[in-house]
């Protein structure tokens, strides 16, 4: 008998000429390398060697941690329902720039360059979303619209200044409006398609022309096929009319979005409301090996309700392929129809630049109404851009070893909140244009999830007062995603504002003021909503190696910490108990001041909140 663990050229000859000597010894004497039959032992032994050495490769293509070829691994991916992204997009943040006139007719106002007429706001344009600019090669789009009569962002953190600029004489001219915001590498096409009949078919799949493709942001379905030009940017964002949308999903077995509700107004803070919507016109997309996006649309033309309804009314025989053939995997294309496909295409490594390379405006959409056309005109032809900060996050498609790495950390993943933190990470997926909390802070007692979180002000501080619609929003946009005994609470968390008082002993020989001025900053930095998340505690120690590490400070003598409390503050009180209850003097304990878990430290006034007090070393006679 032949060894089936014989695997190799020379073991699989050995064992030919041992099986051939054992049951043929009549009929074959020579083995030789010069005989004949030795040609035919090599010829089988190649063969069996081959044929082993593909049975190994295919067995191991289909092994995560062995698989070798792209398309093995994408493959797997596609098992584990993980989506390999394509490139991927760097982005930045951009400080756009206008130039307005003041407002002559208004009374003039304090500012901290005196009292000047403020800058006429009727001036104060939009730029839309999907502006582009560019810089070193590379061009970039805006994701939001930019309106430059409000001083936040769409998250509503204070994004914007105010600049007056003057003559020589020191007489006010005009002002610089500036706004910092997000922009990401880019630019949208649209792709268009004639559906016949052959592309009625149930899981019709077709690719997009282009390899560096980021993504699919929207998909029209019109009726007819004589159509010259593309719809609008703002007829793809349009969700006001479903009809002729179709949306992309993470499977077609997916039946809900969330959308915007076009019957509900907006908050007063331009927070839309959203709802989840029953769709049947879905697609999925994935990138294959070779670097294509390819589109499969739904297998169905009928739905559940009309078959039922079809059978109770005409009494029609039973036909289970009929009953098969319906929306639950989405919809078919229909025919005699054109699809639009808006893209994006870009990315990459070469897509990372540096600072002040984004400073060339491309197709911009810029609307200014202002009262004078001559002004209106030259702030449009006013508005420039550079990136103060680096464009980031650029990259290539995935090598193979991140794909495999990508593929064990999907395995383990579940697209449900299981777990605090995938509540928290759900929270963050929450499209933007429906809320997006400051800070958020999550607890869970016996299946009930306390979800707490808070909102920035007109000014960009944290408040308490979080608007209804994102509570609703976020209680809805959970609904899909939560465990069916889990019960979901939202309120508004609680902000600790505080008050420093340091005392320092400063170098005499340097500037004191100067000095102080930077030990304020120093602790306005540290203390930065941005810098400080839910339930952190708040160390002292670390404050006090900031102060001492400025130049001219000798030493640090103590560190006194208030609660500001009521009135013009936050009603929240800290946990920790006090040292003074009538000044509120903060009790530290191990130079700590303790947070619960739904409670965040903030210097709401850091200008008067912060005080810095110098002592003076007394001298000290040894006699």
């Amino acid at each position: 008998m032949i060894s089936y663990t014989t695997r190799d050229f020379q073991s699989i000859r050995l064992e030919l000429i041992n099986y051939v000597r054992t049951y043929y010894p009549d009929l074959i004497q020579n083995v030789n390398d010069a005989s004949v039959f030795s040609v035919l032992l090599d010829l089988n032994a190649a063969v069996t060697d081959n044929l082993n050495f593909h049975i190994d490769r295919s067995l191991q293509e289909t092994v995560l941690q062995y698989a070798q070829q792209t398309s093995s691994l994408y493959n797997i991916a596609r098992t584990y329902g993980l989506k390999i992204p394509g490139m991927r997009p760097s982005i930045s943040l951009v400080d756009f720039s206008i130039t307005v006139p003041p407002k002559g007719d208004a009374p003039a106002v304090q500012t901290n360059t005196g009292n000047l007429q403020p800058p006429d706001d009727s001036y104060f344009g939009i730029l839309s979303k999907g502006s582009q600019v560019q810089g070193a090669g590379q061009t970039f789009e805006t994701l939001f619209d930019i309106d430059f009569s409000i001083d936040v962002n769409y998250e509503g953190m204070v994004n914007r200044l105010v600049i007056p600029n003057f003559d020589a004489n020191n007489i006010l001219v005009n002002y610089t409006i500036t706004k910092r915001e997000p922009v990401i590498n880019g630019i949208t096409k649209v792709y268009k398609k004639i559906i016949g009949t052959a592309e009625t078919r149930p899981f019709y799949e077709f690719f997009l022309p282009e390899k560096n493709v980021l993504g699919v942001t929207g998909v029209i379905l019109k009726d007819g096929t004589n159509y010259s030009n593309t719809p609008s940017a703002q007829e793809f964002a349009d969700t006001s009319n479903l009809s002729n949308k179709w949306f992309e999903v993470d499977a077609l077995a997916q039946d809900r979005i969330f959308l915007e509700d076009p019957t509900k107004p907006k908050n007063s803070a331009g927070v839309k409301v959203g709802k989840y919507y029953k769709i049947n016109q879905k697609f999925i997309t994935e990138f294959t090996s070779q670097g294509f996006l390819k589109l499969t649309f739904g297998g169905g033309n009928t739905s559940s309700d009309d078959l039922l309804r079809s059978f109770s009314v005409n009494g029609t025989p039973l036909d289970i392929s009929k009953y098969q053939n319906n929306y639950s995997l989405g919809s078919t294309l229909k025919s005699n129809s054109t699809l639009f496909v808006q893209y994006r295409i870009g990315g990459g490594l070469v897509s990372n630049l540096g600072p002040n390379s984004i400073n060339q405006l491309g197709t911009i959409n810029f609307s200014v109404y202002g009262p004078n056309q001559n002004t209106v005109n030259a702030v449009i032809n006013s508005l420039s851009c550079t990136n103060p900060f680096p464009s980031i996050g650029g990259a290539n498609y995935p090598t193979i070893e991140e794909i495999r790495n990508l593929i064990s950390f999907n395995f383990q993943a579940q697209n449900r909140a299981v777990t605090i933190n995938d509540y928290e990470a759900i929270i963050r997926k929450m499209p933007s244009q429906f809320g997006a909390p400051a800070k958020v802070a999550i607890t869970e007692i016996d299946n009930k999830i306390n979800i707490q979180i808070l909102s920035y002000d007109s000014k960009g501080a944290l408040t308490e007062t979080v608007s209804e619609t994102i509570k609703n929003n976020l209680s809805t946009y959970l609904s899909n995603y939560r465990m069916i005994n889990d019960y979901i609470f939202i309120s508004s968390a609680q902000v600790i504002d505080l008050s420093f008082e340091v005392f320092v002993v400063l170098d005499g020989s340097q500037n004191q003021g100067v000095i102080i001025s930077n030990i304020i900053s120093k602790i306005e930095d540290y203390m930065s909503p941005g810098n400080r998340g839910m339930g952190q505690n708040l160390f002292i120690t670390p404050i006090r190696t900031l102060i001492q590490s400025e130049p001219g400070v000798i030493t640090v003598t103590s560190i006194n910490v208030y609660n500001k409390v009521g009135g013009i503050y936050s009603s929240s009180q800290v946990s920790q108990s006090y040292s003074n209850a009538t000044t509120k003097e903060i009790k530290i304990i191990e130079d700590t001041i303790y947070a619960q878990p739904n409670q965040i430290f903030n210097i709401r006034y850091p200008d008067k909140d912060i005080r810095v007090s110098v002592k003076n070393i007394s001298s000290v006679n040894f006699s």
